[in-house]
């Protein structure tokens, strides 16, 4: 009954915390269950410089005619801008497109978007998990970009089979906060959140993307105060100036989802929105193409503790000191049981991927690009959604989720912190007379225990850190005579660390 009613709890925190949808609705453009089909006209020239070796990181924008149709619309645009995006893709034989409806007229949009991201996905064999995952973010209220699965022709050459996500711009600012005013900032790969200036004011890690206060004052603000900042200052902080609610509901998708190529781990791929309005900063994650068991890394994603999950050699200062937090990483355990009961299954999520193969598979069989990297074939698009195909494609999608779940239910450890601080009893015995203090635990388990003797200005005096035990001796040798507070934190089994309340004593 207990466990009912605690499910039932967490359906409604997280519902009720979220309640107002931030993400608008899929429209005529990012249609779910259905192939939209692109056509481009466009110079024989232009198209062969954009195609070219040794073109791979050009920027430049060839102009084009464009031509939309699925069963919702067919329209057309004329000087449509297109040029390569991506990063490794930029070198694969199948390259990803952007296009640039304001190519001409910074104001020209497509139905309301100003900008597609037409994504080869040629990491994953089945075309289908950053899509998938793109729906569950926007499924639990996480402000990410639309997708959909387009057929591009090429004055009129099957192209191939591509995602269509919305660019994160100034227009999908305006569709989740109702304003674009304020700082967007695109963190690529090193932007490992540390307050050093000579990785922040580099371009390449953080790109501006919009700037309405012209200078990165925010962002070194920003990072100072997670930096600097440690336990209630900390969390005043990020309550006061992060959407730090969403920030856990992000990283416990991603971790659960193997997004290994993050900001947790990989330093890389997420967005930063400060919104003036708001006045606080908002994570965007974004690329969830290596998922679900795509790994460049070498490690088992759908088994790793996802309570030891992030990257602990280098600095991860924003993810290491939330987590750090018993209360943040309670929610963010809670919510990984939340995901894997209600959302996060293969009850929940076999049936769309069965539908997703059903749906992509005579595009995939048309695809001459798709063998182009990895010498794929539609043997391999079939057997990809359930088991694993060799290289980089440790996990079939369907297996990778049953993996995890199944890790995940054991790795996930919820404490009623409250609780188990109100049941604590620590006995104190000062001994004057042989320099010693005495502390006994009732009835609590713990990794460390960190101790730490303060005078009654809060000033630290003496700090022991110890092991676990029942019966603690510490020391006073060498501490002047008189009243002290006794503050002592314990890391529990969780790898939490608990305050428990202090205590005064005399010496």
């Amino acid at each position: 009954m207990k466990e009912i009613l605690m499910t039932i709890g967490l359906i409604i925190s997280f519902n009720i915390t979220l309640a107002q949808s931030v993400n608008p609705s899929d429209g005529i453009l990012f249609p779910e269950g259905e192939v939209s089909r692109v056509d481009l006209q466009m110079n024989v020239f232009d198209l062969e410089f954009l195609l070219r070796s040794g073109n791979e990181e050009n920027l430049e924008f060839k102009s084009c005619s464009f031509r939309f149709s699925n069963s919702l619309i067919t329209d057309s645009l004329q000087n449509v801008g297109i040029r390569l995006t991506g990063t490794t893709s930029r070198y694969a034989a199948k390259k990803s497109f952007q296009l640039a409806f304001n190519h001409i007229d910074r104001h020209r949009k497509f139905k309301e978007v100003a900008n597609f991201n037409l994504k080869a996905e040629k990491n994953d064999p089945t075309h289908s998990r950053e899509k998938a995952l793109l729906k569950l973010f926007r499924d639990e209220n996480i402000p990410v970009a639309r997708s959909s699965h387009i057929e591009l022709y090429i004055n009129e050459v099957y192209f191939g089979l591509y995602l269509n996500t919305e660019v994160i711009d100034t227009t999908f600012l305006a569709s989740r906060f109702c304003s674009s005013d304020g700082v967007l900032i695109k963190g690529n790969y090193g932007a490992n959140l540390i307050n050093d200036p000579n990785i922040y004011c580099n371009e390449e890690i953080y790109q501006i993307i919009n700037d309405d206060h012209g200078d990165k004052g925010l962002l070194a603000a920003f990072l100072d105060s997670i930096n600097i900042l440690r336990d209630e200052p900390l969390v005043h902080y990020l309550e006061a100036n992060f959407d730090i609610n969403r920030y856990i509901k992000t990283i416990a998708i991603e971790h659960l989802v193997g997004h290994w190529d993050n900001y947790s781990y990989n330093k890389n791929n997420f967005y930063l929105y400060w919104n003036d309005h708001q006045n606080r900063w908002t994570y965007i994650p974004h690329n969830l193409d290596n998922t679900l068991g795509i790994d460049w890394i070498g490690y088992d994603w759908a088994t790793k503790d996802l309570n030891n999950w992030y990257h602990t050699i280098e600095a991860r200062p924003l993810i290491s000191k939330i987590l750090n937090i018993p209360k943040y990483k309670n929610e963010y355990n809670r919510y990984i049981s939340y995901l894997i009961a209600h959302r996060f299954n293969n009850e929940k999520l076999d049936t769309y991927f069965s539908s997703q193969h059903q749906l992509l598979r005579p595009f995939i069989q048309l695809d001459i690009f798709y063998s182009s990297s990895y010498d794929w074939n539609l043997e391999d698009f079939d057997y990809a959604f359930h088991q694993p195909i060799g290289g980089h494609v440790e996990y079939g999608i369907k297996d990778y989720i049953s993996t995890r779940v199944q890790y995940a239910q054991k790795q996930v450890q919820v404490i009623n912190i409250e609780e188990t601080i109100s049941n604590t009893n620590i006995m104190v015995y000062p001994s004057p007379n042989n320099h010693q203090m005495i502390l006994k635990f009732d009835e609590i388990h713990f990794r460390r225990c960190l101790i730490s003797l303060m005078n009654l200005k809060g000033q630290t005096i003496k700090r022991w850190s110890k092991k676990p035990s029942e019966v603690i001796d510490i020391s006073t040798q060498n501490i002047h005579h008189g009243t002290y507070i006794l503050s002592i934190e314990v890391e529990n089994n969780q790898k939490s660390w608990v305050k428990l309340p202090v205590k005064k004593v005399v010496i």
